[in-house]
C-alpha cells in the first residue's frame, strides 16, 4: 500500500494498531488495573466525505425499520403506557393552513429546558417488553434514540453544530448510546430571548393546527407525545431505535406515520439553496432513519401565520440538491454513521466491561472529527433490570407496565398477512396511472426503484421486499429538483384541487427534464415577508434534536 494512502486509512480510523486477540486480552486487564482520574482519550475517526473516500468506506444497506415498540409519553412519568394512547390523526393535507401560530403560546407548556438527559434510554427497553417483542434484544448491535442516529447521519456536513452521546458496550456486542446535551446547547436554551421562545412554540402549535379538532382550546404541552420503538439494519449491525412521531393519516402504523415541520416561506435562490441543502438534510435523517414516509410542511411567514402546506417524500428529499456542488447524500450520511459506530464497537471491544464513553463533535475545534473520551465520571444510564437482559439472564426483574391493546380496524391486515406480490409492471401502471397536465409518468415511475413503486400501488414495501432499501430507492438518483421560490404577487389562498404531493412548487426555473418527468400541476403561491437573517432561519422552527 502506498505510504499517502496508508496515512488516509489510519486517520480514519485514528490508530494503525491492529491488536491480535491476545493482545487484546493482555490490553483489557492493563486498563482494569490503572487507577484512570480523568478522561482520556480512546481514539477518533474522520467522517468527512473526502476521508470516507481514501478510507474506501463502503455506503451500508439500510433496511426499511420495522414498528416493535410504542410508547405515549407524560409530563408525569408515571402515567407513561406503552400503546399508541398519543399518537394523533392529521386532519388532511390542509390541515393547520392558515392558522396563526402564535395561539396559546401565554399557555406553553414546555419542557425543562436544563435537563442534561432528555431522553432516557429505559423507555425504550419498556416498550420493548410490553409489546412481547424481546426476542429483538438477543443480536442487537446499537440501541438508541433517533435523535443520536441523526446526528451520525448529518455530521459529514456539520461544520457549526456541536454534539455529544454516551455510549457503552454491554456484553461484548450491544452499543447502548445515551442521549446528552452540550453545554453549548444548554446555554442557548437557557439564554433565548423572548423572540426565539416563540419561534420555538411554533413547531409545536402547528402539530395543534394541523392534528386537533379544536386547536388551542387546551394548553399545548410538548411532554405529551407519541414514540414507536423500531428495528432495522445498516450494514451489518442491528439497530433498535425509538423516536417521536407527530402523526398519521390513514391506519395507525408505521407505513402511514407523517413527520410535521415548519420552515419559512422563501423569495430568492439563495435561501432555496441553503434550504435544500441544510433543513432538507436534518429532515431527511430524522424522518429515512425511523422509516417515517411523508413530511407535511407549514411554510409561515415572519409573523407565525401558515400561509401554506406542503406534503413531501422522505426518499424523494435527496433528489432536490442534486444540482447543488458537494451538496449530501444519502450513501455518504450512511458512511458516516457506519464510520462511527463500527469504531466506536472495535474501540469499546477492547476496554474492560462497564466502561463508558464520550462520543463528541466539536467542529469549532476540529471539523469532521468525532472523538471517543474514556470518562469514568459518565453515571450509569442503563437500568439494572435492561443490563440484566442483555447479559442473556433470561428474564426482567421488574415488569413494567403492560401493553394496551390497539384497535384495529376491520379494513386492517392481520400483522402476519401474507406478504402481498406485485400485481403490474412498472410499465402496466404507468399506462393506466392518472396523467397530470398531459405529461406521462412512465421514466417517472421506472426511476423510482422497486420499493417507491410499491408504496405508488398501495403496497407495504417491508413486505413484499423482506425490508431491503436498494441504492435506488434511497434517493441517490435526482428525482425532481423542483424549484420552491416563491413568486412576488398577492397570496390567494390554497387551491384545494391541486395534488398534495406537488402543490405550491413553481417549475418555471427548474430544468425541462425535471418538468417533463415529474408531471406535477402548477400551482401560482406567493412570498411573504423579507429575507429573513441567518441567526433566526437557523433556530426558528422546532427540531426533534433528542428524539
Amino acid at each position: 500500500m502506498p505510504e499517502s494512502s496508508a496515512r488516509s486509512r489510519d486517520a480514519v480510523s485514528g490508530s494503525s494498531d491492529v491488536l491480535s486477540s491476545s493482545n487484546r486480552g493482555r490490553r483489557k486487564r492493563a486498563r482494569a488495573a490503572d487507577d484512570v482520574t480523568g478522561p482520556s482519550l480512546l481514539g477518533f475517526v474522520q467522517v468527512d466525505v473526502r476521508s470516507l473516500d481514501a478510507a474506501a468506506v463502503r455506503a451500508p444497506k439500510y433496511e426499511e425499520p420495522l414498528e416493535c415498540g410504542q410508547v405515549s409519553k407524560r409530563r408525569d412519568e408515571r402515567l407513561t403506557t406503552y400503546d399508541a394512547t398519543n399518537l394523533r390523526r392529521l386532519r388532511g393535507v390542509n390541515a393547520g393552513a392558515g392558522a396563526d401560530l402564535n395561539q396559546g403560546f401565554g399557555t406553553f407548556r414546555d419542557r425543562d429546558r436544563r435537563e442534561i438527559y432528555p431522553a432516557p434510554v429505559h423507555v425504550i427497553f419498556g416498550a420493548i417488553e410490553a409489546s412481547g417483542q424481546t426476542k429483538v434484544l438477543e443480536d442487537v448491535d446499537v440501541i438508541t434514540w433517533r435523535g443520536n442516529m441523526s446526528k451520525l447521519l448529518t455530521t459529514a456536513w456539520n461544520v457549526s453544530e456541536a454534539w455529544t452521546m454516551e455510549a457503552e458496550l454491554v456484553n461484548n456486542r450491544t452499543i447502548v448510546l445515551n442521549v446528552k446535551e452540550t453545554e453549548e446547547g444548554l446555554r442557548k436554551a437557557l439564554t433565548r430571548d423572548g423572540r426565539d421562545e416563540r419561534m420555538c412554540y411554533w413547531g409545536y402549535a402547528f402539530e395543534e393546527a394541523a392534528c386537533s379538532e379544536k386547536p388551542f382550546e387546551e394548553p399545548v404541552d410538548c411532554m405529551e407525545c407519541f414514540c414507536c420503538v423500531v428495528k432495522t439494519k445498516m450494514g451489518d449491525l442491528n439497530v433498535l431505535m425509538a423516536g417521536e412521531v407527530d402523526c398519521f393519516e390513514g391506519d395507525a402504523e408505521l407505513a402511514n406515520y407523517v413527520e410535521l415541520k415548519t420552515s419559512r416561506v422563501m423569495n430568492d435562490e439563495r435561501q432555496v439553496k441553503r434550504f435544500e441543502k441544510e433543513k432538507l438534510l436534518k429532515w431527511w435523517a430524522q424522518s429515512f432513519a425511523l422509516g417515517v414516509r411523508r413530511i407535511m410542511v407549514g411554510f409561515r411567514d415572519d409573523h407565525g401565520r401558515v400561509v401554506k402546506t406542503q406534503m413531501l417524500e422522505t426518499l424523494k428529499l435527496p433528489g432536490y440538491v442534486v444540482k447543488h456542488a458537494n451538496s449530501w447524500t444519502p450513501k455518504d450520511a450512511l458512511r458516516c454513521a457506519s464510520a462511527v459506530l463500527t469504531k466506536l464497537k472495535e474501540l469499546l471491544a477492547d476496554e474492560p466491561s462497564g466502561t463508558r464513553v464520550r462520543v463528541e463533535y466539536e467542529p469549532k475545534k476540529a471539523k469532521h472529527r468525532v472523538n471517543f473520551i474514556r470518562d469514568d465520571s459518565i453515571p450509569d444510564f442503563l437500568p439494572a433490570d435492561a443490563r440484566a437482559k442483555l447479559m442473556n439472564d433470561g428474564s426482567w426483574r421488574e415488569r413494567g407496565p403492560q401493553p394496551t391493546a390497539r384497535p384495529t380496524s376491520a379494513s386492517e391486515p392481520p400483522r402476519d398477512a401474507p406478504a402481498p406480490e406485485l400485481s403490474e409492471t412498472a410499465s402496466a401502471m404507468s399506462i393506466r396511472a392518472r396523467t397530470e397536465g398531459r405529461t406521462n409518468r412512465i421514466e417517472y415511475i421506472r426511476s423510482l426503484g422497486p420499493a417507491a413503486l410499491l408504496y405508488m400501488q398501495g403496497k407495504d414495501p417491508r413486505r413484499t421486499l423482506r425490508g431491503r432499501v436498494d441504492d435506488d430507492t434511497m434517493g441517490g438518483i435526482g428525482i425532481d429538483p423542483s424549484i420552491w421560490i416563491q413568486q412576488k404577487a398577492n397570496y390567494t389562498g390554497i387551491d384545494a384541487q391541486t395534488s398534495p404531493q406537488m402543490m405550491n412548487y413553481d417549475h418555471k426555473a427548474a430544468p425541462a427534464s425535471s418538468a417533463k418527468s415529474s408531471g406535477a400541476r402548477r400551482a401560482s403561491s406567493s412570498g411573504v415577508g423579507d429575507a429573513h437573517d441567518r441567526a433566526s432561519t437557523e433556530n426558528s422552527d422546532r427540531e426533534n434534536s433528542q428524539n
